[in-house]
């Protein structure tokens, strides 16, 4: 028994120790600088698709394709880039910290765009209420006007009818 457990503890051992082997070097690759833009879009575009899935199905739209098409390069080259970038793990983590922080630039400037559209709104609001209100108010103005008007024109008869009767 003590022999089975030895040898079994040799077995996972030697299982354990087995090499794993690297991704060798794509034949087309990709420097690091435009595998940031990739995966930037990359991100984009799964953020759009998760919030706009309809629109993507309706229009037929597969924009990974649209990306691999914009970077020019295709499916295969980006997977054997990608899995090459991901055995030198130390580049990896840094094409990724590049590209979160493209995101949370692009982020600021998504709420800082979407801020000024807030207060463009609330100002357009605010010209449209005192449209409104000018508009009452001018209403309110040619009544008062046209109340006038006619007290005037009671007063003129009044006038007039006293003349008309003495002659």
């Amino acid at each position: 028994m003590i022999k089975t457990i030895k040898y079994s503890i040799l077995v996972l051992f030697l299982f354990a120790c087995q090499s794993i082997e690297k991704a060798s070097e794509p034949k087309v690759l990709i420097d690091e600088d435009r595998m940031v833009e990739i995966l930037t879009d990359i991100a984009f575009v799964k953020a759009a698709k998760s919030s706009n899935r309809k629109v993507f199905e309706q229009k037929k739209i597969n924009p990974e394709v649209y990306i691999l098409k914009k970077h020019g390069i295709d499916s295969i080259v980006f997977a054997e880039n990608n899995r090459w970038y991901a055995d030198q793990l130390d580049t990896y983590e840094e094409i990724f910290k590049r590209v979160k922080g493209n995101l949370e630039k692009s982020r600021d400037v998504f709420e800082k765009l979407k801020k000024e559209e807030d207060s463009i709104k609330k100002i357009e609001d605010s010209i449209a209420k005192i449209k409104d209100t000018l508009q009452t108010k001018d209403k309110l103005v040619i009544s008062e006007l046209e109340a006038i008007e006619k007290n005037i024109e009671k007063a003129k008869q009044k006038r007039i009818k006293p003349r008309l009767k003495k002659q």
